[in-house]
């Protein structure tokens, strides 16, 4: 270890993360991780993870510490993002898709926008966003932004298979918006519809579904096919398939799903290969934007 390490080192010795010592003169360096077996004990998994590998577990609050004490480099604000990642976490929204960054700001949502990872981080928003997308094409991470204030949400390539021994998953946009109830754009009804995965004349649509113009439920259906085509369920591409549409009960809500907002609606979709044969059910939650409750409802 060259000398000029040795701030960064005797910084690490100070917050009592490490213990070293020189050897050989000065020509060597021996340190050793304080607290190990503390932070790094046996984990309720299903698969093992890797720490004997190169990885050891520390505190959250920890490694906040470590980012805050200065301006960050790309390889630091690479290890925050894996430090800050969590999967499969029930009270993480889109956790259960792959493993995202959350920095456990309390809200649930991975939302987070560029001038907060700055803050975070102590660069400018502009760095921010070159640092993110640098590490977007070259694989290590899929950023996703959405319009507005909405934030962008990263989940980290290769973390299941590095940490945990497991296939890595593919993570699409539209099933991320889906999750986090994230607003669909919905097009004007003059719109054509001409790249459409599915097709007007296979959609049925409830008489009862009278608050909801027939051209917004087929691009409701639309995004939804993009996604689970997306997955390898092939039937929205076959010309024999048949999607109807039929509003849910609002008791179902009420026992279920009471925390769902006023105003949402929910409806029950299933994809039929031919008049007699069902191949899907899928259940579709739509809630109505602060501009559609002041302008008119809209799905």
């Amino acid at each position: 270890m060259e000398r000029t390490y040795l701030p960064f080192t005797d910084e690490l010795q100070k917050r009592h993360l490490i213990s070293y010592l020189f050897l050989d003169r000065g020509k060597v360096v021996k340190y050793k991780v304080r607290d190990w077996k503390k932070h790094n004990t046996v984990l309720d998994y299903n698969c093992p993870c890797q720490k004997d590998t190169g990885f050891f577990f520390m505190p959250t609050v920890v490694a906040t510490e470590l980012v805050s004490a200065g301006r960050c480099s790309e390889m630091d604000i690479l290890l925050d993002l894996w430090m800050s990642a969590v999967y499969n976490d029930s009270q993480v929204q889109g956790s259960e898709i792959g493993p995202v960054v959350y920095f456990r700001n309390g809200t649930g949502p991975p939302l987070a926008a560029y001038s907060e990872m700055a803050v975070r981080w102590g660069i400018s928003k502009a760095t921010t966003g070159r640092v993110l997308k640098k590490l977007a094409d070259m694989d290590y991470i899929s950023l996703m932004s959405f319009p507005g204030r909405t934030g962008s949400v990263i989940y980290l390539h290769s973390y299941l298979s590095t940490m945990f021994q497991v296939s890595d998953v593919l993570v699409d946009k539209e099933e991320v918006a889906m999750v986090l109830k994230v607003n669909l754009a919905l097009p004007d009804e003059t719109d054509s519809q001409a790249d459409s995965v599915v097709t007007e004349h296979e959609i049925c649509v409830s008489e009862e579904l009278t608050s909801v113009s027939k051209s917004n439920m087929e691009t409701v259906i639309t995004k939804l096919a993009q996604v689970l085509d997306a997955q390898g369920i092939s039937c929205f591409r076959c010309p024999k398939s048949i999607y109807k549409l039929y509003p849910l009960s609002d008791a179902c809500r009420e026992e279920y799903i009471s925390h769902i907002l006023k105003g949402t609606v929910r409806f029950g979709m299933t994809v039929s290969c031919g008049e007699d044969k069902p191949v899907y059910t899928f259940e579709l939650t739509l809630s109505p934007t602060e501009k559609d409750r002041e302008g008119g409802a809209r799905a």
